[in-house]
């Protein structure tokens, strides 16, 4: 699936909150931990390596011997750097955490966001609430849909990792009118048909469901009751969302999931 699980830090706790899914990703996948740390300064990365070098020391069943450290000097921009970094990295993908405040800039908001853009493939986003204790990222896997062809990209990248990881989808849409209607086929016929395609496409078990309420509190909710290990999502919607990068409802889902957020940037939005 991928060979290395790149994971952006900032000199903040925060930011290596991310370090623990990322580990876990990386078994599972039998891929290597990379951790990298963007600097201003070329005289900065001396005191950025000590001090993720302290931060491995303590943390917990990691081996500081298992985890490659990059730190590199800021190009025209954070995500940019990062985003050229893993370019040149053959199969990498980016786990970060979804906050950070260090001395070159948080991690979250413009900096995810704008990588988001730069890079081509999708990232990987541990929330504030999102456990950090999980073994792997088998089990349930969720692709949030909304009846728009930019959501609908999810559903092939749901999919593949869904069979790397031997996690179950779960496609699910949500009825925002807060109107529950009992044996109403038509409200389930969209999600279940995607299911049964995506379901034809990966010769896998595909499960659909349809939620009420506000998106990002009603998907998130769902995921803590299965549990899911992973929610899989792109970050643009029906809604025409004017954020740079990512919709209110991809961020939304960010802030709340209690799982990590694979989120994913439609290619013709890049």
């Amino acid at each position: 699936m991928f060979d290395t699980v790149i994971v952006p830090v900032d000199g903040s706790d925060f930011s290596w909150r991310a370090l623990g899914p990322a580990r876990a990703l990386a078994t599972q996948c039998d891929a290597k931990v990379e951790v990298l740390q963007v600097v201003v300064l070329p005289d900065d990365v001396v005191h950025a390596e000590g001090l993720i070098a302290e931060q491995l020391e303590r943390a917990d069943g990691i081996s500081p011997d298992d985890v490659v450290v990059s730190v590199v000097v800021m190009g025209d921009s954070i995500a940019s750097t990062i985003a050229g970094h893993v370019e040149h990295a053959e199969g990498a993908v980016v786990v970060m955490s979804s906050v950070g405040r260090g001395r070159t800039a948080a991690l979250i908001g413009s900096i995810a966001e704008e990588l988001l853009g730069e890079l081509f493939g999708p990232v990987v986003i541990v929330g504030p609430d999102s456990k950090l204790d999980m073994a792997d990222f088998s089990g349930e896997l969720i692709i949030p849909v909304d009846g728009s062809d930019t959501s609908e990209t999810a559903l092939a990248l749901g999919g593949a990792w869904g069979i790397e990881l031997h996690a179950r989808p779960w496609v699910v849409t949500v009825n925002e009118s807060g109107e529950i209607v009992t044996g109403d086929a038509s409200e389930s016929s969209y999600p279940s048909r995607l299911a049964h395609q995506l379901g034809a496409q990966t010769k896998r078990e595909v499960e659909f469901e349809v939620l009420h309420g506000k998106p990002e509190r009603a998907i998130c909710d769902f995921a803590a009751s299965l549990p899911a290990s992973l929610i899989v999502a792109s970050t643009h919607g029906r809604t025409g969302f004017s954020r740079i990068a990512a919709g209110s409802v991809a961020m939304g889902v960010v802030r709340h999931a209690p799982c990590p957020v694979v989120l994913n940037r439609p290619p013709h939005m890049r």
